[in-house]
């Protein structure tokens, strides 16, 4: 076969976020060596792993930088990148293009000529989306971007309050990928998919055994690290991300009379709960239309009622300790370090 004439499949997973995203990109470039020996490339979140790097995007955490670009210059850059990577594919033995990317979920203009122009030169273009019922999203929505990866300024905002506004809305996105690029959306109920990596393997057809080692990344914390987070992020105003707190805890009152109260103020109630899945109802029938469209089952309602926190109070207690004895061993250090400093100038003073 001409090189020039070579098939080539590109698969876009778009997500959507927290429906296991993080797992399939994390085992994905995990096993990249091995998949590459099979024929499928894993292109990263921006093309971090593409075989043709042109653009200052193309780097993990690229994505910001890329979507603060105007059209008239994201639209050919992004042209530029697909079409050397799929040229590429071609010429070096290379049968599928994986690029996975929640953030352009919903923030996708930039990209969808340039990747309806790739579909008319006979790329196979696949755009596969994950979908969940609503409820759930926005609970583990809600321990994502407004405890652990604080997104909003301010203190922690309890889950009623957050979520109004971040509602979950899939519709718009789906269909306006649908209408662009007909044809090759391929909707998945994350609901239903026992094990969302290999449910990517099978609607992919990728082999389950290419990869030989598995990862779980951006798994929601236990009670008892959420508190710590929570009060932690509520005595920052600025958006904060995970990562600091985990180089740094620091100490803050909150007038709740336990770990339980604490965060029984900030998870949603039944209430709570009924309320997103009626203000989503329409969204869910057409998100759930499209699903049944394809063989996939229907979104559920979430059945079950809100459970009530279940801080381990001894375990926090155990942390705090550590934490303490951490913090009097490192004050001791910076006094003794202090002391050892003054004493020539005090010398020098008596002299």
């Amino acid at each position: 076969m001409n090189g020039d004439a070579r098939r080539v499949r590109l698969i876009f997973h778009i997500g959507a976020g927290k429906t296991g995203t993080s797992s399939i990109q994390a085992t994905l470039r995990t096993n990249r060596e091995a998949l590459l020996d099979a024929g499928y490339a894993y292109l990263g979140l921006m093309w971090e792993h593409a075989p043709v790097i042109v653009q200052p995007w193309q780097t993990f955490g690229g994505h910001d930088r890329f979507l603060s670009l105007p059209a008239e210059s994201a639209v050919p850059q992004f042209r530029e990148v697909l079409q050397a990577t799929v040229d590429h594919a071609r010429t070096h033995g290379l049968h599928t293009l994986i690029w996975s990317s929640e953030s352009f979920f919903d923030r996708y203009e930039n990209v969808l000529a340039p990747l309806a122009e790739i579909r008319a030169q006979g790329v196979d273009l696949e755009v596969l989306a994950y979908l969940r019922n609503h409820g759930s999203w926005s609970r583990s929505a809600y321990l994502q971007w407004g405890i652990k990866h604080k997104t909003m300024a301010g203190p922690v905002l309890p889950f009623r309050e957050w979520a109004e506004r971040r509602r979950p809305v899939f519709g718009p996105t789906l269909r306006r990928y649908a209408e662009a690029l007909p044809g090759t959306l391929r909707v998945r109920n994350f609901d239903a998919a026992a094990d969302v990596v290999e449910d990517f393997c099978h609607a992919i057809g990728m082999p389950l055994d290419l990869l030989a080692q598995r990862s779980r990344e951006n798994a929601s914390p236990n009670d008892t690290e959420l508190v710590m987070r929570a009060l932690f992020n509520s005595g920052v105003r600025a958006p904060m991300f995970p990562m600091v707190f985990d180089r740094q805890v620091g100490q803050y009152m909150v007038d709740a009379p336990s770990a339980d109260a604490y965060l029984a103020r900030l998870f949603p109630t039944d209430r709570d709960m009924e309320e997103v899945v009626a203000q989503t109802a329409s969204d869910r029938e057409a998100v759930s239309a499209l699903l049944t469209a394809q063989g996939q089952p229907a979104l559920s309602v979430p059945a079950s009622s809100c459970r009530p926190p279940q801080v381990d109070e001894d375990a926090l207690l155990f942390a705090l300790a550590g934490l303490v004895m951490s913090f009097a061993r490192r004050l001791d250090a910076l006094e003794a370090a202090g002391t050892a400093a003054e004493a020539p100038k005090a010398r020098a003073a008596a002299g």
